[in-house]
């Protein structure tokens, strides 16, 4: 079974759609993983910029129980494996939805993805809602971007405790992969001084890492690229620090999945 990945934030704006577009290209790219892409987001932001690899199958068709087959996609020139189920408007209706019915429905669909693909990625809407209770119950780990300002620390908590009661309720896997430092500003003293008061709150879960504010990530992805692939001095600035904190990302999911299969060995 893949690794079902899901990037949440119950607060818009910090960079979760843009980060689980770039760990998905990161997977293909660096790990040549198998990467299937969930779009749960109306606004469907990673479904423009990954459309290339887009397979006519739609998010809101993993709430039902017939599911057609979900067949990788390499692009023209690409040698990455992603295969992207779209956002369409129709995933608003989803919330009206009953949960007892379209929860189960998802997360099957998901274990079947997680079959077929080495990892799954979950780009969640910026509410608590069923789209994002459903992805959080059908998850194996969860990464929580944050932009250090006081609203965005704010959702971060209410965010955990969703997390928290999501992994006892309903989904005993779960993980927290680790809340990432989105659109750091290194100028800012008070982002500085948010940022050591989260780390003093949240410690275990805050990756030792962090992303500054780069132009030539927005950049790079309205072209369909990742910032790996600019070349110029600034995107090569970005994409160390994209790597390094997908990097310490990916060991903490591996070494939490090892842990879970010792324990369900034991």
């Amino acid at each position: 079974m893949g690794n079902v990945v899901v990037f949440g934030n119950q607060k818009g704006g910090v960079g979760k759609s843009t980060l689980a577009i770039l760990y998905a290209l990161w997977l293909a790219d660096v790990h040549r993983h198998s990467v299937c892409v969930i779009d749960l987001d109306t606004q469907g932001n990673a479904s423009k910029t990954l459309h290339p690899f887009r397979t006519g199958v739609q998010a809101v068709d993993l709430f039902a129980d017939a599911v057609a087959p979900v067949v990788p996609v390499r692009a023209p020139g690409a040698q990455r494996t992603i295969a992207l189920i779209a956002a369409t408007k129709k995933l608003a209706d989803i919330e009206l939805a009953k949960p007892e019915t379209v929860v189960p429905a998802f997360r099957r669909s998901v274990a079947q993805l997680a079959q077929r693909f080495e990892t799954v990625v979950i780009d969640t809407p910026p509410a608590l809602g069923l789209r994002m209770s459903a992805a959080l119950i059908a998850a194996t780990d969860v990464v929580c971007p944050i932009e250090l300002e006081e609203y965005s620390i704010d959702g971060v908590t209410d965010m955990l405790k969703t997390v928290f009661g999501v992994r006892q309720r309903y989904n005993p896997r779960l993980e927290l992969a680790g809340i990432v430092l989105n659109r750091f500003n290194a100028h800012s003293v008070r982002q500085k001084t948010a940022m050591q008061h989260l780390a003093a709150s949240y410690a275990e879960f805050v990756v030792p890492a962090r992303i500054s504010t780069r132009s030539a990530i927005p950049e790079a992805l309205a072209e369909g690229k990742a910032v790996w692939e600019l070349a110029k001095s600034s995107a090569r600035e970005a994409s160390a620090e994209v790597k390094e904190v997908f990097t310490l990302l990916q060991r903490r999911i591996e070494r939490s999945q090892q842990i879970v299969a010792q324990e369900v060995a034991a």
